[in-house]
């Protein structure tokens, strides 16, 4: 009776945690063992998919699922990317025990092998009006986009730090900000004054043993064509990585997971 309340709490804990009851290793026949990797997605649309027909098939997350699925006999994925999610807004929910969302978040992270982290963009870009005069956004915008930068340099940190608290073994990869008007010429005015304070927000990700960096900003600018879906609604683009861009930001990862 003991064994079996334990199994069943397991269960229960698995389940609330997002995981299937999977153990990392299990024996079968002969010496052949099972494995299995936990992988943890956190930050915001972009880890989410927004944007893709079929982002349980198309986003970098599923595509670096299917990666370990080629090595790992049970590859257990938590897609927590959340549409408009700011880094502040994350430091809370690892940080703040009322938040709803706290329990949930360390207790999948204290048992994820892996890591990625998407963070960053809707602190700044939020605040760029492809419709609005690039003066006007200029003359408003300029202190606003300064605190977001400034505010970003003081969130990203402490969200590393905190992950490595829950769980000082996982490996974190962490993306940087790519400039969405890159490739558009309908929008060079945008994208020189993005560029400018994305290239700000950048030098937040700086070298550290707690992470690997995902430099998908160098990636995306090599690139001749842009690496976002264009929906040309009068001056509106859809600012999040195409199918081609996830591609590139998975394959970006598994480089870094190989080395």
């Amino acid at each position: 009776m003991r064994r079996k309340m334990v199994r069943i709490g397991v269960a229960l804990f698995a389940l609330y945690c997002g995981f299937k009851a999977v153990p990392v290793e299990r024996a079968s026949s002969g010496d052949t063992t099972s494995t299995s990797i936990r992988y943890v997605a956190l930050g915001d649309s972009i880890a989410y998919g927004y944007g893709l027909e079929d982002r349980e098939e198309q986003s970098y997350v599923s595509l670096i699922r299917k990666h370990l699925e080629k090595k790992y006999d049970s590859v257990i994925v938590s897609n927590f990317g959340s549409n408009g999610m700011r880094s502040d807004e994350l430091i809370d929910i690892l940080t703040n025990p009322e938040n709803d969302l706290y329990r949930k978040y360390r207790a999948t992270i204290k048992y994820a092998d892996i890591v990625t982290l998407s963070i960053g963009s809707n602190d700044l870009l939020h605040l760029i009006k492809l419709d609005m005069n690039i003066e006007t956004m200029i003359e408003n915008g300029e202190e606003m986009f300064r605190d977001a930068c400034r505010g970003f340099q003081k969130n990203f940190p402490k969200i590393i730090q905190e992950i490595r608290m829950i769980n000082p073994d996982v490996k974190i990869y962490a993306d940087n900000i790519y400039n969405p008007a890159k490739g558009l010429t309908a929008f060079d005015d945008v994208y020189d004054v993005a560029e400018y304070y994305i290239s700000l927000m950048n030098r937040c990700f700086y070298e550290s043993r707690d992470y690997q960096l995902v430099d998908v900003k160098g990636c995306f600018d090599k690139e001749k064509d842009s690496m976002v879906n264009v929906s040309w609604k009068g001056r509106e683009i859809d600012p999040h990585p195409s199918v081609e861009g996830h591609r590139k930001i998975a394959g970006m990862v598994i480089k870094e997971m190989e080395r």
